[in-house]
């Protein structure tokens, strides 16, 4: 196989256009070793320079992964389901194992290992959390930073926002594991969790959460930002979770009554 001079798309581009070709048709499968840059060289008969112009393509667009020491890899699909329509239920909740929380029971219902890691601080709300809290700017509240892991790997940074007024001195404050999960917290506050509204945006990671997730080169994130009210339709809580696009399908249950 070889690139043709009298294409008016540069060599690494048409190369590009082969290689995602066999990754789209299946010829090269998810998980498969990549050929290297000196297989693809002789190959297709091209410098070792145009290969690795190529392979950058195809990395930006997330089709590849490298490995130190490894090589490089077709990405595979998302292995884990976030079931995002769940972890708001609150008859799910009632229903299932109130000594794990909603993320473990999800994690380990699909063969992984659950683990996370919190801390919890009181920080003045920015701009959009109070919008979303019906706060004023720099109004205090409470944040619960999680690094969520599945089988030690790093698999979500979830960050609930709470209006101090309402989780002072309670469970919400401890950076501990709260077993039974905040929203039951909530409820036993007299804020019974009833109706959300989600917000779903995708976009590139920030540095830092590149860094806590272990993401590689051209990895998006999804971002669902959740606002829960309570009975009387007052916001309790916003919890904001990153999902690294290469780990997650993103599901939703929807009622059709």
């Amino acid at each position: 196989m070889t690139l043709n001079p009298a294409d008016p798309r540069p060599l690494y581009q048409q190369l590009a256009s082969m290689l995602r070709g066999q990754i789209q048709s299946g010829e090269l499968a998810p998980g498969d070793r990549f050929p290297t840059e000196g297989e693809l060289s002789d190959r297709y008969d091209t410098s070792r320079n145009t290969v690795r112009l190529a392979l950058d393509v195809l990395r930006n667009e997330g089709l590849i992964v490298s490995q130190r020491g490894r090589g490089s890899f077709v990405r595979t699909e998302p292995p884990l389901r976030y079931y995002a329509s769940l972890t708001g239920s609150r008859t799910k909740r009632m229903e299932a194992d109130r000594r794990r929380d909603t993320f473990s029971q999800q994690i380990e219902a699909q063969g992984k290992k659950a683990r996370q890691v919190s801390t919890v601080e009181t920080i003045p709300a920015n701009a959009e959390i109070a919008a979303h809290l019906h706060l004023s700017t720099d109004e205090p509240v409470v944040v619960r930073r999680r690094v969520m892991y599945a089988d030690d790997q790093p698999l979500q940074l979830g960050d609930s926002y709470y209006p101090l007024s309402i989780v002072q001195s309670s469970k919400i404050m401890d950076p501990a594991d709260i077993i039974e999960g905040t929203d039951q917290v909530l409820e036993d506050l007299g804020h019974t969790p009833t109706r959300y509204e989600d917000e779903i945006t995708w976009r590139m990671p920030s540095a830092e959460e590149a860094t806590k997730l272990h993401l590689g080169p051209a990895t998006p994130v999804g971002r669902l930002l959740r606002t829960s009210f309570d009975q009387n339709d007052q916001p309790i809580e916003v919890y904001q979770v990153i999902l690294p696009g290469d780990r997650h399908v993103l599901l939703y249950e929807v009622d059709a009554e």
